[in-house]
């Protein structure tokens, strides 16, 4: 029963490493307001971003936003300093032959 035990638990830690446990990170302005946030998921031993990654201008107004998926942009939105849409590019279709 005590090696059963230790097999199910290898297997279960093995199968939990291989998942895709996503975790926030964020950075801040000196002044306090939001210079990045973002999505990452542990791959071998490095970082992959997943999920939306947006930064913000020292303002406070969005800068970008990038769309990820398993480390490859999908979508980015820019944006002017004044919070207004610069316009989006549709970053898979233009990797697409």
């Amino acid at each position: 029963m005590s090696t059963f035990r230790i097999l199910l638990a290898a297997a279960s830690l093995w199968a939990l490493s291989a998942c895709k446990l996503p975790e926030q990170r964020q950075g801040s302005y000196p002044n306090g307001f939001l210079k990045e946030r973002y999505w990452v998921y542990r791959d071998g031993g490095r970082e992959v971003m997943d999920g939306l990654y947006t930064s913000w201008f020292p303002n406070g107004e969005k800068e970008v936003e990038i769309l990820y998926r398993d480390g490859n942009e999908i979508t980015k939105t820019y944006y002017t300093e004044h919070g207004i849409v610069l316009g989006t590019v549709d970053v898979a279709a233009v990797r697409e032959p």
